[in-house]
């Protein structure tokens, strides 16, 4: 039995790839999908990886069955088809092989964070709120992450609290200002009306459905946020573009924007976006952070440190 990380795996896989292409330039005999296993599960693996990408998820599946027919106990191919099934929203498959991945992996912060995923899904809120607790314990940066899977739950109290001991600790974000509204808003709703249960928090495709019969600002916004949470990038993409056409003066689309176009590797057209964005921007210190910090992600990925010691300037000029 082979026990392997997904990363190690798709080293792997590139090998293969440059060595395939080395030896056609060299004129060397090309490995072929012979009898040897970890050569054919390499394969089968690289070839699952390629549809995926692609967003045949149903073929990728396919070649990881038969990666698990070579290596039936490897927890990287059970993240793969956990991630697979997900994709397809078939939520209790992708529960059953992330678990069986965290079975034998349970602090894998990569499989804490699929599992969560598949816990939201599923409204299983016991479970992602103590997989996110697990998350936290390797990065605290996440904890703002915890306060909107505690409103999601119902569980204002616990987000209210978790709101305060991060601000104690001087931590603040867009983000935590927007779970606070969401709590302050339902608090005022409940002192107009005890008969009313206010603190229901309404599903995502509720929202959407809101925001398509009425194009209000403050739906698109909590869509943006729940897709971006959600690493849902092209809904966030597709949403903050419409946003930019209806509300064109409000910053925080372009920052979601440019958010989404950067998670998809589109540097160029998100720092178009970013900038842009900034001219919107009016006395909100920790958006034009964020709005500085994706700056700065895009500028170094395509090369251009004078850019990036700009922005790393200005925003250490904010936090002073």
């Amino acid at each position: 039995m082979i026990k392997k990380s997904a990363n190690t795996f798709l080293l792997l896989a590139l090998f293969c790839a440059s060595f395939l292409s080395y030896g056609q330039d060299e004129g060397l005999t090309l490995l072929e999908d012979d009898d040897d296993k970890l050569i054919k599960f390499e394969n089968h693996y690289f070839e699952a990886l390629k549809y995926k990408a692609i967003g045949n998820y149903t073929r990728a599946i396919t070649e990881l069955e038969k990666c698990q027919q070579l290596f039936a106990d490897d927890t990287a191919i059970d993240f793969e088809f956990s991630k697979n099934y997900f994709a397809l929203n078939k939520y209790l498959e992708a529960q059953l092989y992330i678990e069986k991945s965290l079975d034998s992996d349970p602090e894998n912060f990569w499989f804490l964070e699929q599992a969560k995923k598949v816990y939201l899904k599923q409204f299983n809120y016991a479970k992602a709120i103590d997989t996110q607790q697990k998350i936290i314990l390797q990065k605290p940066s996440l904890s703002e992450d915890l306060v909107l899977i505690y409103i999601q739950a119902n569980k204002r109290e616990k987000a209210q609290e978790l709101i305060d001991e991060l601000s104690s600790q001087g931590i603040t974000s867009s983000k935590l200002k927007f779970y606070q509204s969401i709590l302050i808003e339902n608090i005022q709703l409940k002192k107009l009306d005890n008969s009313i249960e206010a603190y229901i928090i309404v599903g995502l495709d509720e929202i959407k459905k809101s925001y398509a019969s009425k194009k209000e600002f403050k739906n698109l916004r909590e869509i943006l946020l729940r897709e971006f949470n959600n690493t849902n990038f092209e809904e966030v993409y597709k949403y903050s573009v419409e946003g930019i056409e209806l509300f064109p003066a409000q910053s925080y689309v372009y920052l979601m924007n440019g958010s989404a176009l950067a998670n998809q590797k589109k540097y160029t057209e998100a720092i178009d976006v970013l900038v842009s964005g900034l001219d919107f921007l009016i006395d909100d210190a920790e958006q034009e952070k964020e709005f500085y910090r994706e700056l700065i992600v895009c500028y170094k990925a395509i090369s251009d440190e004078k850019s990036v010691e700009k922005y790393q300037q200005k925003l250490k000029k904010l936090n002073e």
